[in-house]
């Protein structure tokens, strides 16, 4: 009997020896290990201390009530050695609205795993220039032990 017998159909259905069922469990064991590991790893990057951290006070900023708001920066050292002579500075892109005074200070020394908390940093519209309601981005940077670290906070400001 050949293959083009009209007879004869071919069948094209293959059927491997292979049930899912069977993979169910070692699938279902790793996602879960998957899962696992990604919530450890999450708890862990939340746990661990920054290096800057950053806080406003009066945040939102209503000028109709106060002219200034102050900022609080807290250092801190993750690096594994010593560091001294660390600047931190504050700097915003609109610097002809807002002001920060002083824009840096400096820590002569800061020990491995230690904090500094500097304030305030004095955050106030320019009364030289026109300023309008709006988010002011404020960055601070530093440098611990030659790693550069950088931070930002936003002042929500309302003006009259």
């Amino acid at each position: 009997m050949g293959l083009y017998d009209g007879s004869k159909k071919l069948d094209l259905n293959f059927r491997f020896d292979f049930e899912w069922k069977k993979l169910k469990a070692p699938l279902l064991g790793i996602g879960a290990a998957l899962v696992l590991i990604v919530f450890v790893l999450a708890i862990f990057l939340a746990v661990q201390p920054r290096a800057l951290e950053a806080k406003l006070s009066s945040n939102p900023l209503d000028l109709a009530k106060e002219n200034n708001s102050f900022l609080t920066v807290t250092v801190n050292n993750v690096t594994d050695a010593t560091a001294s002579n660390v600047v931190v500075f504050v700097e915003t892109e609109a610097s002809d609205a807002i002001t920060i005074f002083p824009n840096s200070r400096e820590i002569q020394t800061l020990g491995k795993g230690e904090t500094r908390t500097l304030s305030p940093f004095s955050v106030r519209p320019n009364p030289a220039s026109q300023v309008y309601s709006g988010t002011y981005i404020i960055t601070i940077r530093t440098a611990i032990n030659g790693q550069a670290f950088e931070t930002q906070v936003a002042l929500e400001l309302r003006a009259v």
